[in-house]
């Protein structure tokens, strides 16, 4: 029975194997089972990678709201600096305001203490007596007649002076009052010689550069007005001043070979008016002062100022020019060659 069972199997299996019907459901079946798996496989691939994204996406957002976290403390940080800052720019007006109402107050007191300055000089001056001086006549005296810080109010009344009594004389200009006056003093064929653009002491001394551009700034002023390069200067205060040492020590001691070497000559003098004791000394005092140290000289450069403060310099202009005529001095203006008559510099 049981060979009889084992045969009809096989003889069944034969007959369904040899069946191409069935082989190829068979094939078919083997296929599907096939793209199943793979299909399975596949999607567990996915759904790692989709896990994986998700855990990217995770850590992502974690650090996106940990840079939000951070991009609002610092705009919180920000807000407060700019309050700060408001604060600290209220605070800088204020200190600011303070300044100048303290600069206003000072300039106040500045204006005061020249006015009272010069009540005292004129008070000083007042006090003295007119003294008619009375010097030998010398002939073949010369006399360089120098005008500082000009042009200003005072300079056409200087050089209608000048004119009537047929005298050259030398301008030492600035680029401070009245600038385009140096035409007037050009055309009149006097000297126009430089003394610096701004004549402030703490800004063209305070270095060899300084001086130099303050210098090319007045010497550009003055080619420009008149066509022609002047080669012919003044320091302010003189080579000899020791105010400069307070900004640039040793500055003047350079300063003196280092024009030369640039082609200018500088002019000191040795008779000084004294009109910058004041701004109103008196005309009378001005001319005596001149007339008594030009005494015992041949050869004399004056200095004299033509601020729009010093009118009775110009006042005094035609009793100096009478006077020294009167000792024998006859009058020139400056050359690059004239005789320097230099201080012994003292920085």
């Amino acid at each position: 029975m049981k060979n009889v069972r084992k045969s009809f199997s096989s003889e069944k299996v034969k007959t369904f194997f040899s069946n191409k019907v069935n082989i190829i459901m068979i094939s078919v079946i083997i296929i599907l089972l096939v793209a199943l798996s793979c299909s399975a496989a596949s999607n567990i691939k996915r759904a790692h990678a989709v896990k994986s994204a998700n855990a990217s996406i995770s850590e992502e957002q974690e650090k996106l709201q940990a840079a939000e976290s951070e991009i609002a403390d610092i705009k919180a940080r920000l807000e407060e600096e700019q309050q700060s800052n408001s604060e600290l720019q209220a605070q800088l007006e204020a200190k600011q305001n303070e300044k100048n109402q303290l600069e206003s107050e000072i300039a106040g007191l500045k204006q005061q203490i020249q006015e009272l300055s010069a009540k005292k000089n004129n008070a000083a001056n007042q006090a003295q007596p007119t003294v008619e001086p009375s010097y030998p006549y010398i002939p073949g005296r010369v006399c360089y007649l120098t005008f500082d810080d000009g042009p200003s109010d005072n300079t056409l009344r200087i050089l209608d002076t000048l004119n009537a009594y047929g005298v050259k004389a030398t301008f030492f200009v600035t680029n401070m009052d009245k600038p385009s006056y140096i035409k007037n003093i050009y055309d009149a064929g006097h000297t126009v010689g430089l003394h610096t653009s701004s004549h402030n002491y703490a800004a063209l001394y305070s270095s060899v550069d300084a001086y130099f551009a303050d210098l090319e700034s007045i010497s550009n002023t003055v080619e420009q007005i008149t066509g022609e390069k002047s080669h012919v200067i003044r320091f302010p205060g003189g080579s000899s001043n020791g105010v400069s040492k307070k900004y640039c020590p040793g500055i003047m001691s350079q300063l003196v070979n280092l024009v030369q070497e640039r082609g200018y000559s500088y002019f000191d003098w040795n008779v000084s008016s004294e009109d910058a004791t004041g701004n109103r000394v008196r005309a009378d005092v001005i001319r005596n002062n001149i007339l008594k140290s030009a005494a015992n000289k041949n050869s004399i450069c004056v200095l004299m100022h033509d601020s729009s403060a010093k009118t009775t310099t110009a006042d005094a202009l035609p009793s100096v020019i009478e006077g020294l005529s009167a000792m024998g001095y006859t009058f020139d203006s400056i050359k690059p060659d004239t005789y320097g008559y230099h201080h012994n510099v003292s920085n």
